[in-house]
Parts: C-alpha cells; structure tokens; sequence
C-alpha cells in the first residue's frame, strides 16, 4: 500500500515522521505545503487542518504519534520494547516531547525579558524529567534507539540552527541531557531528514517573531 506524507519543512512533528520511516527503510512519497497558504485538496484531507498527515491509500492518518506508532507496524524491526509497562512508558514519554516542543518555541518567541525567563524555568522544569529519566539509560527507555527518541530527535535539530544567535547555554546543569542530544544528532537519517536549507528557514522563522534573545 502506497504511503505520502504531506509535510512543512520546519514542523518538528513531520520531521519525526520523516526520519522514522527514513530509519526503518519504508519506501514512501513526501509532499511539502506552505502551511501558511494550505491547499484546498490538504485542508480537505486533514481533520485538523495540521501537518502531517499521512495517506495510506484512500486512509488518512493524522498525529504524528499514532502515525509513528502505525509506521512501527510496518516492519519487524520494532522500535518498541518487549514488555507492554516498557511500551507504555515510552509512549508516555514520547507524548511528553509535545510539551518540549509548545515550551522550546515560546523560549524562542518571547518578547520580553520577563516572558523569556518565564517560559525558560518552564522549559528547565520539563528539562528535569529528562535528566531523571536519562540517569541509567543512553537514550529515553533504554541504552538503544526506541520509538520515543524518534519523537525527541527533530526537536534538538532547532538549537544548533539558531546557535550563532543564542547568548545562552540552554542545557546547562543538564549534563546527561546535553549527552543525549548528542546521541541524537549522531543519527545516520537525522541530517537526511532535514531540508538542506533548514537551518536557514529556522532562522527566518525565529526572527520574524522578534523574540527577545535575537536582540541580545
């Protein structure tokens, strides 16, 4: 069954998608929009009006967790663990990384000093779950890549694009942390994942929000 993402070039959401099935080896078709000017044929097909979604034949799966989750079923090389508490864990933390990703862009679109140091002790307060949950384990679940990380990856691909601009060191006393976004970033399909100029577009896309540490 023939399988098209439609996808924006930044979303963190569909560059998860792109980089499970990039890593499990699935043969699939990428449409991107400009989901500042979606197209009537997309906004018809997706329930939320969000990207990504996936059509899998006639089917349309939205979300990019279940999509995940229905991508993992493709192939026996699950990136999943064995034991269903250890499944559900992970999924548990993968939904967690929808947190990162709302608070990540409001440190990155505050205005103000004010709302740039709110929103960072939120960003921290979530950073210590992480930490916690990276004590005795290389990645999220455990010392090999799982379905969770997979969520995890494209969110870290951010920082590195807007470094020549941060003043601040926004893993810092998150060691294992800081470790682990490393580990990500040594994904093979990460990189490929990515559109050549996204470092560029991110830029563009922070900037034009005028948030308070561009001014710095």
């Amino acid at each position: 069954m023939s399988l098209v993402l439609v996808a924006s070039k930044t979303c963190p959401h569909c560059i998860r998608v792109v980089l499970t099935l990039n890593h499990l080896k699935i043969p699939y078709e990428l449409k991107y929009i400009d989901i500042e000017n979606r197209p009537d044929w997309f906004i018809k097909a997706s329930p939320l009006e969000r990207v990504p979604i996936l059509f899998v034949g006639d089917a349309v799966l939205f979300e990019s967790l279940v999509i995940l989750d229905y991508i993992n079923t493709l192939t026996p090389q699950s990136l999943l663990p064995k034991d269903n508490l250890q499944i559900a864990l992970n999924r548990a933390r993968a939904e967690f990384s929808q947190e990162i990703i709302e608070i990540l862009w409001s440190v990155f679109s505050a205005k103000t000093l004010e709302a740039f140091d709110l929103q960072m002790k939120e960003l921290r307060w979530l950073f210590s779950s992480l930490e916690t949950w990276l004590q005795q384990t290389k990645f999220i679940s455990d010392n090999v890549l799982t379905l969770a990380d997979f969520a995890y990856a494209p969110i870290f691909t951010i920082i590195p694009a807007l470094k020549q601009v941060m003043n601040f060191d926004i893993f810092d006393g998150f060691p294992r942390l800081r470790a682990y976004v490393d580990n990500l970033h040594a994904i093979p399909e990460l990189k490929m994942s990515l559109v050549e100029n996204y470092d560029q577009l991110i830029q563009k896309k922070i900037q034009s929000r005028e948030p308070y540490f561009w001014k710095q």
